[in-house]
């Protein structure tokens, strides 16, 4: 069973507001991939988002990239292959408790809230949303992905 891990990529690996990579973005998903997990990045669709991802040398890490306009559910099942993905061993990796982490955990992924930046106050409404970590920074992650 294959182990993934979809990340969100504005404010999680990417600082809209600074134009760059969050701090260690690129040490993190290298660690990850050589640790089996297989990625995948999903984006809400903006001018040159596809071209921006190239251009930062992201899309080396993805095995699959989801650009879309409402980054829903569905989006983030295009990553979830029915019967070959170890969700208890898999993970959703956002910024946002009403969007990202409620998303993996309706799909019955491990979620990791990067508790940092514009949505840090954003607090869980409902059950769905709890994260089931929370972290200050990217880099954080590393000894929780195992």
């Amino acid at each position: 069973m294959k182990k993934i891990i979809i990340f969100d990529f504005n404010r999680t690996l990417y600082d809209p507001d600074q134009q760059c990579l969050v701090a260690d973005a690129r040490l993190v998903l290298q660690a990850l991939r050589e640790r089996g997990f297989s990625l995948c990045l999903i984006s809400r669709a903006a001018p040159s988002r596809k071209e921006l991802i190239t251009e930062l040398g992201l899309d080396q890490y993805f095995s699959r990239i989801v650009i879309s306009d409402g980054k829903n559910k569905n989006d983030f099942e295009q990553c979830v292959p029915r019967d070959s993905v170890d969700r208890r061993s898999s993970f959703v990796v956002g910024d946002r408790v009403r969007k990202e982490i409620g998303i993996g955990n309706a799909l019955g992924l491990q979620t990791v809230w990067v508790m940092a930046g514009k949505f840090s106050d954003e607090k869980p409404q409902k059950e769905i949303e709890q994260p089931s970590y929370t972290v200050g920074s990217l880099h954080e992650i590393l000894p929780i992905v195992r």
